[in-house]
């Protein structure tokens, strides 16, 4: 009888861990290209609750969180509908060196009537709205 609990509680966790692993494949699949600057940037900000270290850990080959210049560029374009950057509260890559150099995070928000970057102190920071995208270069793109 125990070893047959074991083989269910076995299963349990192999079955919680696929399921794991097909939230974060489906919550990267949806990419729109970007021609202006070279890039595709997924539509879906995920990873709530996560810090910016856990979010660094599940880029894949070629994909980087975006730089502040980037989101506030899609920001002010044609694609600000698609990417829902009328209310937006993501993770960014810290532009300012110093920071950056401390293990400072940068956050960017942006909400009908502004946004923002903030750059705070605490990496370890998380919260149910804040979340990231990822970017990837495309052809002959630059990150």
């Amino acid at each position: 009888m125990k070893s047959t609990q074991k083989k269910i509680d076995e299963a349990e966790d192999k079955l919680k861990q696929l399921r794991e692993q097909l939230k974060k494949e489906s919550e990267k699949n949806d990419w729109i290209k970007i021609p202006e600057l070279k890039i595709e940037v997924q539509t879906k900000i995920h990873h709530k609750s996560k810090t910016y270290a856990e979010c660094e850990k599940d880029l894949s080959e070629g994909e980087s969180i975006p730089t502040y210049e980037q989101i506030q560029w899609l920001r002010n374009s044609k694609y600000k509908d698609q990417l829902n950057l009328d209310d937006s509260y993501e993770f960014v890559q810290n532009p300012d060196d110093i920071s950056k150099e401390n293990g400072y995070v940068a956050r960017f928000c942006a909400g009908s009537d502004c946004a923002y970057l903030y750059c705070g102190r605490d990496s370890s920071y998380s919260d149910g709205d804040l979340g990231v995208r990822f970017v990837r270069r495309t052809k002959g793109g630059k990150k």
